[in-house]
């Protein structure tokens, strides 16, 4: 999802591996780096209801500050020990980090974050899939409200090879590369979704939406 439009896995698939992990004792890991804290309070584990047994979480859990993370179930996450399994970093335990991380989850826990990102962003996707139709640009939007991507290809992709083939990219990068210019700032090839964030508000929603229908105009 993270650099794939956003685009969303067979609704069969993950459990296909938790079951084939489970069948032949493997551990399952989810990369949460950009998942995590941002489709759902408990990351995809919880939007797709799959458990892994490790999960690893970036990005959002620090609020802007450099910091990462690695959890899981007790069997495992009981191995890392002195005189066991040996984890460690230049940076690990770095105290500011660390306080920022415990100050962004005290406000995820306390605020309606997930509610709001749900809000402005399914405005986001409405909005910008009534702009596409409106100018008869075929479009599919993968994703959901706080991750999302606009893919400009009238079927729906299953996975990253149809992604690339399917979709007009270098149409929606003018119209991104047009946004920027107006101080709104998607990643220009579209290949990396939206991310939103608590801070973003109806305004931003409108100004990303003005911005987003002026750079369809353009072409």
């Amino acid at each position: 999802m993270g650099y794939g439009n956003g685009l969303m896995p067979h609704p069969s698939f993950l459990q296909f591996l938790r079951d084939q992990c489970d069948q032949y004792d493997i551990v399952l890991i989810f990369d949460e780096v950009k998942t995590g804290f941002r489709v759902a309070k408990g990351g995809a584990r919880e939007l797709f209801g799959v458990t892994p047994d490790l999960s690893t979480y970036a990005k959002a859990l620090g609020n802007g500050y450099p910091v990462a993370a690695i959890g899981g179930g007790k069997e495992i996450m009981s191995h890392f020990a002195p005189s066991k399994v040996f984890q460690g970093g230049t940076y690990t335990g770095n105290v500011v980090s660390a306080a920022a991380a415990d100050a962004t989850l005290e406000f995820m826990q306390t605020h309606d974050v997930f509610g709001h990102l749900d809000n402005i962003g399914t405005k986001l996707m409405v909005g910008m899939s009534d702009i596409l139709t409106r100018h008869g640009l075929p479009h599919i939007i993968n994703g959901v409200p706080a991750m999302f991507g606009v893919c400009l290809t009238g079927q729906q992709p299953k996975d990253w090879r149809d992604l690339r083939q399917m979709g007009d990219w270098e149409t929606l990068e003018k119209i991104h590369t047009q946004m920027v210019e107006q101080g709104v700032y998607p990643e220009t090839d579209g290949v990396e979704p939206y991310f939103l964030c608590d801070a973003h508000d109806e305004e931003d929603v409108a100004k990303t939406l003005q911005a987003f229908e002026d750079g369809v105009r353009q072409l």
